[in-house]
């Protein structure tokens, strides 16, 4: 039996699907859910999970508890907001490690990166969604029913030169395409504001074009980019064409949901190679 999972889990539902995905492989998981962040249900009353609800500046007592549950891989999973440490309690190892943490903090892989290096310190496996539930990254293709058209594809390839100019600076991990045109790149606001931003920036008829893929260089391990239902609803009301994340490396979130929306709202949904 694989070593028992360790998931500090933030927002949405990318840590449900990889505690779901950790129990049908029958490991064990030792989940955190992190306050303010983790959805309430998340890890709660599940079979073979032990579960402790804390505070993003509670450090020490998340390392106490993976490693009093015999936790030896340690997965970061679900969106977690840039905190703001004026504002946040520190434990005595938190306040250790932010010196290290601030330090690297000049974009949110650079904050994460220096996170996995505090928990690799402390003993443990950093591992990425690839090892715990490869199912969830995007194959290459076509997702659902719609198919992008010529123009929509060289939107596509417009939006993955841009992405791939940016991300060696650490910004971005979605752009917003129309005729060649960038309406938009991913800042701090996330990609279903850049969607509904975006989506006023439009000619009449819409068709623009959401592009995702993962930063060169990038730690494959966290912050991987996301698609889920609820983006596509929000690409629906804003008059796009359908969205494009990269094969192997982005996710797709509840995705029989994400497809089923898709479709009904004539919206493609594919995977693409990100290399030039």
């Amino acid at each position: 039996m694989r070593a028992k999972l360790g998931v500090i889990a933030g927002g949405g539902a990318l840590p449900r699907q990889a505690i779901a995905a950790a129990r049908r492989r029958g490991r064990g998981v030792a989940a955190v859910a992190l306050e303010g962040m983790a959805d309430r249900e998340t890890g709660e009353g599940v079979e073979g999970v032990e579960r402790v609800r804390l505070p993003p500046g509670a450090f020490g007592r998340m390392i106490a508890f993976l490693r009093r549950s015999g936790a030896e891989e340690v997965l970061l999973a679900g969106r977690v907001a840039r905190p703001d440490w004026a504002g946040i309690a520190l434990d005595w190892r938190a306040l250790r490690a932010l010196p290290r943490v601030l330090a690297a903090d000049k974009g949110d892989g650079a904050a994460l990166s220096a996170v996995v290096r505090e928990l690799e310190g402390e003993g443990f496996r950093v591992v990425g969604i690839d090892s715990v539930a490869p199912e969830l990254l995007a194959e290459a293709g076509v997702l659902g029913a719609v198919r992008p058209s010529r123009a929509q594809r060289a939107d596509i390839a417009r939006g993955l030169a841009v992405l791939a100019a940016l991300g060696p600076h650490d910004v971005g991990q979605a752009a917003a395409v129309r005729g060649g045109v960038v309406l938009g790149i991913e800042a701090a606001e996330g990609t279903d504001a850049l969607v509904a931003r975006c989506g006023a920036l439009q000619p009449p008829g819409g068709g623009a074009v959401l592009v995702k893929c993962a930063k060169p260089g990038q730690d494959r391990r966290v912050d991987l980019p996301a698609i889920g239902p609820e983006t596509v609803r929000v690409m629906a009301g804003a008059g796009f064409a359908g969205a494009a994340v990269e094969a192997g490396a982005a996710l797709v979130l509840e995705r029989e949901e994400a497809i089923a929306a898709a479709d009904r709202a004539h919206l493609f949904l594919c995977g693409v190679d990100a290399a030039p």
